[in-house]
């Protein structure tokens, strides 16, 4: 990701974090509905026992998430690139997370990745799919992966909608097993890629 794309991602979130804390809604997200999204991952994905890969992992909801459902975790992993977020979750969560601000990581066996590509930046369908090909290569059973799809009646512009006939036939080609779920709302995609 190129240092411009870095610094308006972490300027947005900066700003969200400093009116609203370390919260929910301090990332942008309206309280108590990433619960509901979390659930929607769970139908699909057995996380217990395993090693997780939490990609754009913000406060580590999942984590906490996880915990809350007495779901016990082999090692919980996290690439966050915003430096107040790593300073917080370094701070509150010592050694029962590991994060990093890059890529360098080893195979995990389920990596997730939940409204990471929401925000609008430049070149935005571009990076979700270096993104993805990260994630599958990085994980050794599953991927989870939620994202805005463009069957939208209005758009916000600061938010980023992927063509999903077009995320579909990537899938395809790369002759992966996948399913959508779009149960959570009509233009809330969930991509679930098994290896």
């Amino acid at each position: 990701m190129k240092k411009s794309t870095i610094k308006i991602i972490n300027q947005h979130y900066t700003k969200l974090l400093e009116k609203n804390g370390f919260t929910e809604s301090g990332l942008g997200w309206r309280k108590g509905k990433l619960k509901d999204r979390y659930n929607v991952f769970l139908k699909y994905l057995k996380f217990s026992n395993k090693v997780i890969l939490d990609y754009g992992c913000g406060i580590c909801s999942f984590y906490q998430f996880l915990t809350k459902k007495k779901i016990k975790i082999k090692r919980y992993h996290a690439i966050e690139i915003n430096k107040n977020l790593i300073k917080f979750i370094k701070k509150k969560y010592k050694n029962k997370i590991l994060i990093t601000n890059n890529k360098k990581i080893n195979k995990v066996d389920i990596a997730i990745s939940n409204g990471v590509h929401n925000y609008n930046i430049p070149n935005n369908y571009t990076l979700f799919i270096k993104d993805l090909n990260f994630l599958i290569k990085s994980s050794k059973e599953a991927i989870g992966v939620s994202f805005l799809n463009n069957n939208v009646d209005f758009r916000e512009n600061y938010l980023s909608y992927k063509n999903l006939n077009k995320v579909i036939k990537y899938i395809q080609n790369k002759k992966l097993k996948f399913i959508i779920d779009q149960t959570f709302t009509k233009y809330e995609t969930f991509l679930i890629i098994f290896k």
